[in-house]
């Protein structure tokens, strides 16, 4: 057996996440790359993903891996296969063999993800953007954010920011947020050593309702210690979220 790495980006406004389920192959990034390994290889070959974005979510470094058998075919070979028959919102960066041990998600060090807020007070609406990023109804106080963003550094139990209440651990350890203002859009960068189940969403939507003035800065303080749903903001829309690195 042979191990690829391969790396994928992909606009994922039409697909139901990474993940495959029973009833969707068809509409996840999962399904799409293990139907072309199916008749290239015609076998059943699993694609494990670095992380699994969520339906909507897009990806400009997606990292997955999967074994094959051993074959004639080269690197090459396989990433033009997969340019050939993959649809146009998905697209093979590398493709690499790499040493048996490897796997794109037990040896990660670090996700880096980008939500892309519009702002109120721009003079035009998005055209071509309008797709990826969340328009904002309100003007957004970015000095609150970024002094919000503060309190997320760091190692923390960040039960409270996921939608799933039962997990083997739910420390993480937040290692940069960076919230950047252009003329046009409010970007918030932010990397960790892994994330829960929508837990970069729920950090966004907080820094929003926080630049809104619907929470307070010290709502984050409360929702590492008390661990209470009521302290945290929305989930962000996920069409605005790109998982833009993933290193090892």
């Amino acid at each position: 057996m042979k191990n690829y790495k391969m790396v994928v980006a992909y606009d994922g406004r039409r697909y139901k996440g990474f993940r495959k389920t029973k009833d969707n192959d068809d509409k996840t990034i999962q399904g799409k790359l293990e139907m072309i390994l199916f008749k290239l290889f015609e076998s059943q070959i699993e694609v494990v993903s670095a992380v699994n974005t969520d339906a909507g979510v897009h990806a400009l470094q997606q990292v997955v891996h999967f074994k094959v058998p051993d074959s004639k075919m080269t690197e090459a070979g396989i990433y033009h296969y997969f340019e050939e028959f993959l649809p146009d919102d998905i697209v093979v960066i590398s493709v690499e063999e790499v040493e048996d041990r490897f796997h794109s998600r037990y040896n990660i060090k670090s996700l880096t993800y980008e939500y892309r807020l519009w702002k109120k007070d721009t003079r035009n609406r998005p055209l071509f953007e309008r797709q990826y990023v969340k328009v904002m109804e309100s003007p957004l106080d970015v000095g609150k954010m970024k002094k919000a963003a503060i309190s997320f550094l760091g190692e923390h139990d960040f039960s409270a920011f996921s939608t799933k209440s039962k997990v083997n651990s739910s420390e993480k350890n937040i290692m940069a947020l960076d919230i950047e203002e252009t003329n046009n859009e409010v970007i918030i960068k932010i990397k960790a050593d892994g994330f829960l189940l929508n837990m970069e969403r729920i950090i966004v939507g907080t820094l929003v309702q926080i630049g809104l003035g619907q929470k307070k800065i010290d709502s984050i303080e409360r929702a590492f210690k008390y661990k209470k749903k009521e302290d945290i903001g929305h989930k962000a829309m996920g069409h605005a979220l790109c998982l833009i690195d993933v290193e090892y």
